[in-house]
């Protein structure tokens, strides 16, 4: 799978989330008369769209190792720290609100909508940089926590002032909806990119399930073992219970170091190969799983 076929995954994981996110936002709308005053209702606009897309969204990983255990993580996982950023992101675009009402300078309806819709702009950055950084939580990865929130927070940016426009540009249902779906792909996409900039390399698997699929290299220790809470599973060997019984590809100054792990037969270019510094082209084989190692140019 070429870099560029493995970005569908999170585009469609993006819209997924960013639909299922409106769908909720409606939803609450709809029975919007039934809270008790407009900051609740904003909290909750807010916690219900936030856990909605990082629910979705992070699920991209899971997918493309055909890994249910890895979705279900992403999804409790991005669920929890979507849910809170986008209360968290609501309350700043309230507070920021409350500043600009206050503004003599800000009068008149048209000028009042227009500080109204700036002061949501945070709410979507804000759960846009959470839901960004999912994955590097989820595989413990300060190197793609850090990419992945720098991702999110420029996808929040964009389609936040995409929804915003399309909503007071076109009818507020479907500029919502158009808006929503923007926002989720562009915070899932530039995510999944920031990422893919930050790798060493790829792993594209050769033979096997997961033929053509492509890995990259974009934390300090990767581990490749059967256990489904590796951060790469081989498929038919859940014997490999902990993530080290596999192997381990390490960034060590520069370079790219794959090691085996205990009672594991690793093969490099068809020798067995305990340590090694992998090299452009070399295949590695790890299991029944049978990978080329491609190194960033």
């Amino acid at each position: 799978m070429k870099e560029s076929r493995a970005s569908v995954y999170s585009l469609l994981t993006g819209l997924a989330g960013g639909a299922a996110a409106w769908a909720g936002v409606e939803m609450i709308l709809h029975f919007s008369s039934s809270f008790p005053d407009l900051r609740i209702l904003t909290l909750a606009l807010g916690a219900a769209s936030g856990l909605l897309l990082g629910a979705v969204a992070p699920t991209a990983e899971g997918l493309r190792q055909a890994q249910p255990r890895k979705v279900l993580t992403a999804i409790a996982v991005g669920g929890l720290f979507g849910g809170i950023a986008g209360a968290l992101g609501m309350a700043a675009g309230q507070s920021l609100l409350a500043v600009l009402a206050g503004n003599a300078a800000v009068t008149g309806a048209g000028l009042a909508a227009r500080g109204a819709a700036m002061a949501r702009i945070p709410g979507w950055v804000i759960t846009g940089t959470a839901v960004g950084a999912v994955s590097g939580i989820r595989s413990r990865s300060l190197r793609r926590i850090i990419a992945g929130a720098i991702g999110g927070f420029f996808g929040g940016l964009l389609g936040g002032i995409a929804s915003e426009g399309l909503t007071g540009a076109t009818s507020r249902f479907y500029g919502r909806g158009a808006g929503m779906v923007i926002w989720g792909i562009a915070v899932a996409f530039l995510a999944d990119r920031m990422e893919a900039r930050r790798a060493r390399g790829r792993l594209t698997v050769l033979a096997g399930p997961l033929k053509g699929r492509s890995y990259p290299i974009n934390q300090k220790t990767l581990s490749i073992a059967g256990s489904p809470r590796a951060d790469l599973t081989i498929p038919g060997d859940s014997k490999g219970a902990a993530p080290g019984e596999g192997a381990q590809i390490l960034l060590k100054r520069g370079t790219v170091v794959l090691e085996a792990g205990e009672g594991t037969e690793v093969k490099v270019n068809g020798e067995v190969s305990p340590k090694t510094e992998l090299r452009y082209d070399d295949v590695v084989k790890v299991g029944n799983l049978t990978m080329i190692y491609e190194a960033k140019r």
